[in-house]
């Protein structure tokens, strides 16, 4: 089969090979995906590095579309389909309602994803759609959300009358809702009768496919009926996003404390004697985060404090980490028993006060020795998960209704770009 005509399943189905088992994701904010991709492949995927494999790229698509068959062809198949219905009876009876069915694909996006492809074998790099844990799919009419959450909405009613079981008539109200769009302007957010779909799977991969079955109400029979004539976008009928958990590995950050006892003990002798040889809690703390503690090894160093990078090389600058920061400065109470000796009164009353005191502890084999003594620390907060999105859309299509089937526009140089085609 020639490479330009692998369709949207069998790519996806060639990437996802690339997968080794027990391979988990990197955190991105900790690991950046190996290689150098394009600003647009980057606006198309979320891309991430891969624990064991540094050849390894797992993908998550930003957008997908409507599943397409044959899409290298001349008359792709939009797996799509949308026709009228007029029931005889029922609330919306001898009234025309657009009944429509589709899968949408996460793939869907077949030129991105030749694109990514081609970046990736050109690096020498695999591929592989990212594992999910969960998934949650969600279908809406595309409104502007706000800043507290919530959309712009305004909502009246409206009276239905129908023909009740007796023959006699009978009014509804029905409150009937607008929600605003981007570009400032409105769009019912009534648009389905009934609506059922198949939710993206857990426990799987990103890339997968989403079915749905939906009516409409009899309002929007003319405007689905211009959708369908003009091939433009469902944006204001609908939209869907899936937000999937994906499980991530973080880094095992290491640090190093260097610890010269005999500098340190003479520091710790000058710091106690300023305190009467009667040192409280926190001023233990702050001898040793103001005084036995030093950067760039130079001068008077009790303590020096190393992190390993991502390269293998060491640097005094502490990592963005607040829990392995303090993991790091735990040590210090390792040190501080070298050092000093906590102090307690056992006659006399009972004191209410939570600070211990301090005095210098007679470590011998600590303060004879002219050597430095390095401690390691490390730290792996374990695996951090993310959430990652992928929004599907509705566009190219044309026909329907009476006229049958389901075209893909390709008159669009932007719709069969969708499909990798020129």
């Amino acid at each position: 089969m020639k490479k330009s005509a692998i369709s949207a399943a069998m790519l996806a189905l060639s990437l996802g090979a690339a997968g080794t088992a027990g391979a988990v994701p990197m955190h991105p904010g900790q690991v950046n995906p190996p290689g150098s991709f394009s600003a647009y492949v980057k606006s198309r995927f979320h891309l991430l590095a891969d624990s064991d494999n540094v050849k390894l790229v797992y993908y998550v698509p930003k957008y997908g579309n409507v599943a397409v068959q044959s899409p290298q062809s001349t008359q792709p198949v939009p797996r799509f389909s949308i026709a009228a219905y007029t029931p005889t009876s029922g609330f919306w009876a001898f009234k025309e309602l657009s009944m429509v069915g589709g899968t949408l694909s996460t793939t869907g996006d077949i030129g991105a994803l030749q694109t990514l492809q081609n970046e990736a074998t050109w690096q020498g790099l695999q591929l592989a759609p990212a594992p999910v844990s969960k998934a949650r799919t969600t279908f809406m009419v595309g409104a502007e959300q706000l800043t507290d959450g919530r959309v712009d909405a305004e909502c009246i009613e409206e009276e239905y009358t129908v023909t009740g079981p007796n023959g006699q008539p009978v009014t509804y109200k029905i409150p009937v809702c607008q929600v605003r769009k981007p570009d400032g302007t409105y769009v019912p957010a009534n648009v389905m009768y009934k609506f059922t779909s198949i939710a993206a799977a857990a426990n799987g991969t990103v890339n997968q496919d989403i079915s749905f079955q939906a009516a409409t109400l009899p309002d929007w029979s003319p405007f689905m009926r211009n959708l369908m004539n003009s091939g433009s976008s469902w944006e204001s009928v609908l939209l869907a996003d899936v937000e999937w958990e994906i499980k991530t590995a973080t880094l095992t950050r290491q640090a190093r404390l260097t610890v010269n006892w005999q500098s340190l003990f003479e520091q710790a002798s000058a710091f106690a004697a300023f305190h009467l040889n009667s040192c409280v809690d926190i001023e233990i703390s702050a001898f040793f985060q103001r005084v036995a503690t030093c950067q760039g090894g130079t001068g008077p160093c009790g303590v020096f404090v190393e992190y390993r990078k991502t390269d293998g090389t060491w640097t005094s600058v502490p990592p963005n980490d607040s829990n392995f920061l303090s993991v790091v400065n735990a040590l210090e109470t390792t040190l501080r028993n070298e050092l000093f000796a906590s102090i307690r009164p056992v006659n006399g009353p009972v004191s209410t006060q939570a600070s211990a005191i301090f005095t210098l502890r007679a470590n011998y084999e600590k303060m004879l020795t002219n050597r430095n003594e390095v401690y390691y620390v490390n730290y792996n907060q374990g695996p951090a998960p993310i959430n990652l999105s992928t929004n599907l859309s509705i566009n190219c299509l044309w026909g329907g209704y009476e006229t049958g089937p389901v075209f893909w526009n390709m008159e669009n140089a932007g719709c069969r770009a969708i499909l990798g085609q020129p």
